[in-house]
C-alpha cells in the first residue's frame, strides 16, 4: 500500500492549514485530500481543511459520507487533529484559519489563498490539478500569479507539468495524487469482467464504452461490463442500456471507497476512455497497483497513468475502444496473467511516496526559519 501507517512523529505539533475548491460530490480532489491526511495526521500534525464552495456546489453527501468512512479507522486522538468545514469565498472564518496555522496547502491556484498566506509569511505550496487553459481572462492571469509565487509547486502529471510550465522553474516538481489504493490482489482466476469508475458527465466516455461493449461478441455472463458512479447521465445512460438491449451491465450507483477498491481488485480489466483532456487519470494507478491492467484513451494525463504496458485506443474513437475490448477477451489465460503482471510495472516510480510531502513541508518549514 502506498499509504505509510507506520507512527513517524516527525510533524508533531505543526498545523496545516488546507484549501480546496468542492463542487460537494466526492472526486479526485477529496480523495487525494483524505489520503494525505491520513498520513499527515498519523505522522503527528494537526490538519483543518476548508472546502471552498465554488460555482456549481451541490452537496450529495458523498463527501461526508467517504470522510466519516475513514475517520472510523483513526483511533480518537488521530481524529481530535484533523477538522473540516465548508466556506464560501469571503468567509470569514477563512481568515482566522490563516491566523492559525504554520503551513498552507493549496488545491488548485487558489489567488486568495496564496495572498493571505503571503500577507502573513506562512509558508504556502500547492497541488496543481487542471492543465492550464490559453487565453488572457483576468481569472487566468491571476492562477497564474499564483502558481508563480507559491513556495513549492505540485503537479499532478507531466502532462499538466507541461502546460503551466514550458521550461521548468525552481520548485516545481511533478507529484502525482494518490488515493488510498486497493490492499488485496485477487488471483487472476477470480477476476471478472470489465470496469468503468467516474462521473457520469459529457466526454468521460462511458456513452461510448455502452456502444463498444454492446458490440462486443462475448459471453456477457463472464465478461460483464460493472459502472460504478453517477452523474446528470443517469437517465440517458439507462435509455441507453434498455435500447440496445445490455444483459451483463452492472449499475451499482456511488459506493463506499470500501467497495470502490474491492471491486477495481475484482476487475480484469479497468476501462478509462475519456476524450476530455484528461489531468491525471487515478483509477488506472489504483487498478496497476494491484495487477490489474488498464485500457485507456490517448488523452492527457492517461497516457501516463495507464502504464506503458496498457491498452490504448483513439479518444473519442468507438472502433479503436471496440478493438481494445475484443483484444482484451480473445487473451487466454497465460497472455493475461502476463498482462497483469506488466500492469505493475513502473507505478512506484511514478507514483512515489506519500512521505515526500511531509519531507518537503519540514524542509520549507526550516528554510523559513533561517
Amino acid at each position: 500500500p502506498l499509504v505509510n501507517h507506520v507512527k513517524v512523529q516527525n510533524l508533531e505539533g505543526i498545523r496545516i492549514l488546507m484549501l480546496a475548491p468542492c463542487l460537494g460530490k466526492f472526486g479526485g480532489i477529496e480523495t487525494f485530500c483524505l489520503t494525505l491526511i491520513e498520513d499527515l495526521v498519523n505522522r503527528g500534525a494537526t490538519v483543518q481543511l476548508l472546502r471552498k464552495r465554488v460555482k456549481g456546489f451541490n452537496s450529495d453527501g458523498s463527501i461526508e459520507n467517504s470522510e466519516n468512512e475513514i475517520r472510523e479507522s483513526w483511533i480518537m486522538n488521530e481524529s481530535e487533529r484533523f477538522k473540516s468545514e465548508f466556506v464560501n469565498r469571503y468567509d470569514r472564518r477563512v481568515k482566522k484559519h490563516f491566523e492559525n496555522c504554520d503551513l498552507v496547502h493549496l488545491h488548485n491556484p487558489l489567488a486568495e489563498g496564496v495572498w493571505m498566506a503571503k500577507r502573513r509569511k506562512i509558508p504556502c505550496v500547492m497541488t496543481i490539478y487542471n492543465w492550464r487553459r490559453k487565453g488572457f481572462h483576468p481569472r487566468l492571469l491571476a492562477w497564474s500569479w499564483a502558481v508563480r509565487t507559491a513556495d513549492r509547486r505540485w503537479y499532478i502529471s507531466e502532462f499538466v507539468w507541461d502546460s503551466w510550465e514550458s521550461k521548468r522553474i525552481s520548485d516545481s516538481a511533478r507529484l502525482p495524487v494518490v488515493s488510498r489504493m486497493p490492499s488485496k490482489e485477487t488471483p487472476c482466476e477470480n477476476r471478472r469482467g470489465f470496469l468503468f469508475v467516474g462521473r457520469w458527465i459529457p466526454n468521460k466516455g462511458v456513452r461510448l464504452l455502452l456502444k463498444a461493449y454492446a458490440k462486443l461478441e462475448c459471453d456477457q455472463a463472464k465478461w460483464p461490463l460493472t459502472i460504478i458512479g453517477d452523474g446528470p447521465l443517469r437517465s440517458e445512460i439507462e435509455k441507453m442500456i434498455e435500447s440496445l438491449s445490455i444483459d451483463g451491465i452492472r449499475l451499482p450507483g456511488f459506493v463506499s471507497e470500501k467497495q470502490r477498491l474491492q471491486e477495481t481488485s475484482a476487475a480484469k480489466w479497468m476501462i478509462t476512455p475519456p476524450n476530455t483532456k484528461e489531468d491525471l487519470g487515478l483509477t488506472p494507478l489504483e487498478a496497476r497497483s494491484v495487477g490489474v491492467p488498464c485500457i485507456v484513451s490517448m488523452d492527457g494525463g492517461l497516457v501516463e497513468t495507464g502504464g506503458p504496458h496498457a491498452l490504448r485506443c483513439k479518444p473519442g474513437c468507438e472502433e479503436s475502444l471496440l478493438a481494445c475490448l475484443r483484444k482484451a477477451v480473445q487473451m487466454n489465460d497465460a497472455e493475461y496473467r502476463k498482462a497483469a503482471e506488466l500492469a505493475k510495472v513502473g507505478i512506484e516510480d511514478y507514483v512515489g511516496p506519500l512521505s515526500e510531502y511531509s519531507k518537503q513541508y519540514l524542509e520549507l518549514l526550516d528554510e523559513k526559519k533561517h
